[in-house]
């Protein structure tokens, strides 16, 4: 009981470990949850509603408007707190808000059903713009106007067309001072100038307004923009969306920047995945959106920040999301066009007006493309791109963070899954894997600002020798005077042509390697002829030639099934109890288990530190992700 006991202790201490961001994500969930109390505050306000505070339209004989000859903009002007709309009417028009609070309701088959609040959550009522060249819901108000709260739940907004000058296709809120609900809300097959599906604009300077959207289970998909934002437009630091439930941003595109989602001006943005009964779509995140320029996924610039909770964040009293479902960003393409080799297939983070922020945990970064550089993510200059797995529970024990099967350009691409550039990035607990590039097929790391940290990380698979017209030159390329820091990782089986790494010496890029596994035989030398600065202690390595080190060991880490990817040490493992340790912004392993442990049955190297990015236990573990969740 003695190694048990001295567990349940560590696990109390490091409950809640220094997470590996600097990014603050605190002050993002506290107003998000906010958001969720009024959000459950308006639902159980409609729950008391009885029919004085209601109207209804629709084509039966109960309705108190009848939609063949009333429009739904009719029964909101009457000034009823709530409109109930049935299905079975044909609604075609645009509708405009002007500084009024409303609870707009579909879902309802028909009148008498409204009348008894008897709403299917799988039924959709249908508002088609009809190209009719105005937004089909705009939402207006004017600064220091009263804060109004609007409430939209299961509609679908289909058919609108607008043209430059006007933004907005499906739903425009521009300049108000709102609060917008959506509950299961579709934004589909719209056409727009900036902002294909929706745009949300909060102004800037002293002109700026509170927009503030909770969506749970909103759906943008198949829409377009001839400019920005071909699902959503966002901008002005005093707009923030949040994004709960199966939310997701899917087949959208723009010609030129932004294909899912396109924000700036301090907008914030973030998702939340809850798998729940009542979803109307399988899995959270961006998918297959494309842009013919840069970010196919997101676009992200002048100090805009993307937040992805694939983690349950809580506060005292509530929590948002879960641990049953990660957010993906899959199958998005820059350069769709194939014109200009552009960047950023999934995210593309601008270099320009200010400093932008990425954060993610419980998150896959999966098939993305790009023309140019960065297939998975392009972070440019003074941006911050954060992944990290927090405790308290992930839908996969092992893979909480994955990046797979991203791909850069084949025409001189560098980056398969990340491209910095004189920018900031944190990866822990991450793997990275599949990844193809001509050049840095996992990441490649330039400018003299850019600096990298990978903690508690795994790094496979990636590179496939050359083929497919892929070079696939090195797993991580350091260059231009980047800076990179590797601790307790382990890199194995990659399939990189020349070396593991690539540290080009000039501008005296450096890569500093600690505590970690590099077990990578089929991608020659981990170091080329000619490197930067190297600084490299405690290693278990396939070679010691190409690099000099401190306590370099080489020989076979003995993993516990690496053709199946099981990157665990094995019983008897040389890497187990061989380090010292190093400093580390989380001091938790790739599991989630505290770091270091002392086995016994192991004698001791320079210290009790398992060199890699697992730490391993003998017998069956208390994990600290369980000892959360008990």
């Amino acid at each position: 009981m003695k190694y048990i006991t001295t567990l349940l202790v560590l696990a109390v201490c490091f409950a809640n470990p220094l997470a590996a961001t600097t990014i603050n994500i605190d002050d993002k969930v506290a107003h998000d949850l906010d958001m969720y109390r009024s959000f459950l505050s308006t639902s159980e306000q409609i729950k008391l509603h009885g029919g004085a505070d209601f109207v209804t339209i629709g084509a039966d004989a109960d309705c108190d408007f009848d939609s063949n000859v009333s429009s739904i903009q009719d029964a909101i002007d009457t000034g009823s707190t709530e409109v109930r709309v049935a299905s079975n009417g044909v609604y075609i028009e645009s509708i405009v808000l002007q500084n009024q609070s409303l609870i707009l309701r579909g879902g309802f088959a028909t009148c008498s059903d409204a009348e008894i609040n008897n709403q299917n959550f799988v039924d959709f009522t249908t508002i088609n713009g009809a190209a009719n060249q105005t937004p089909i819901i705009t939402i207006l108000g004017e600064t220091n106007n009263l804060y109004r709260i609007v409430r939209i739940e299961n509609f679908t907004l289909t058919g609108g067309v607008v043209m430059p000058p006007t933004i907005g296709a499906a739903l425009s809120v521009d300049l108000a001072e709102v609060e917008l609900q959506l509950l299961r809300v579709n934004i589909f097959n719209n056409s727009g100038n900036v902002g294909g599906g929706m745009y949300i604009n909060s102004g800037s300077g002293l002109g700026q307004t509170n927009i503030n959207v909770f969506a749970q289970d909103l759906i943008i998909a198949n829409n377009s923009s001839l400019n920005l934002g071909g699902g959503l437009y966002c901008n002005g630091g005093a707009a923030q969306i949040t994004l709960t439930g199966i939310s997701t941003i899917s087949n959208n595109s723009a010609a030129t920047n932004g294909g899912g989602v396109f924000m700036r001006g301090h907008c914030k943005i973030s998702m939340y995945s809850e798998i729940h009964p009542m979803m109307i779509s399988s899995f959270p995140g961006f998918f297959n959106n494309n842009s013919a320029e840069e970010g196919g996924g997101a676009y992200i610039r002048a100090s805009a920040s993307l937040y992805l909770f694939g983690q349950q964040m809580c506060d005292e009293t509530h929590c948002l999301g879960s641990k049953d479902a990660p957010i993906y960003i899959q199958g998005n393409t820059a350069d769709n066009d194939n014109l200009n080799n552009e960047p950023g297939g999934g995210i593309y983070m601008d270099s320009s007006g200010g400093i932008n922020q990425f954060y993610a945990n419980g998150t896959w970064i999966v098939d993305n493309q790009a023309g140019g550089n960065g297939g998975g993510a392009y972070v440019g200059g003074s941006s911050i791109f954060e992944i990290e797995r927090r405790v308290g529970g992930c839908w996969k024990r092992d893979r909480c963070n994955l990046i797979i099967n991203n791909r850069s350009g084949t025409s001189i691409g560098f980056g398969g899954g990340f491209f910095i550039d004189d920018a900031t990035m944190n990866l822990s607990h991450v793997y990275v894997e599949e990844n193809r590039a001509d050049f840095g097929t996992a990441i490649v790391a330039s400018g003299g600002n850019t600096i990298i940290t990978i903690e508690n990380s795994v790094f496979d698979d990636n590179g496939n020798g050359g083929a497919d017209g892929y070079s696939d030159f090195e797993a991580i390329r350091v260059s231009a005077g980047a800076s990179i820091a590797i601790r307790h990782s382990t890199f194995a089986d990659n399939h990189v042509v020349n070396s593991t790494f690539e540290v080009d010496p000039a501008l005296s890029s450096s890569m500093s390697l600690s505590s970690s596994v590099v077990h990578d035989p089929t991608s020659g030398d981990l170091f080329g002829p000619v490197s930067g600065d190297l600084t490299i202690n405690c290693l278990v390595s396939h070679e010691a030639t190409s690099f000099t080190g401190l306590n370099v060991l080489v020989d076979d880490p003995v993993f516990v099934n690496r053709l199946l990817g099981d990157f665990h040490l094995a019983a008897g493992s040389p890497a187990i109890d061989l380090c010292s340790g190093v400093p580390l912004l989380n001091p938790l392993d790739m599991d989630m288990e505290i770091r270091p442990w002392d086995d016994p049955d192991q004698i001791d190297g320079m210290g009790i530190f398992d060199a890699g990015a697992d730490e391993r236990y003998f017998f069956e573990v208390m994990f600290v992700d369980d000892f959360e969740d008990s």
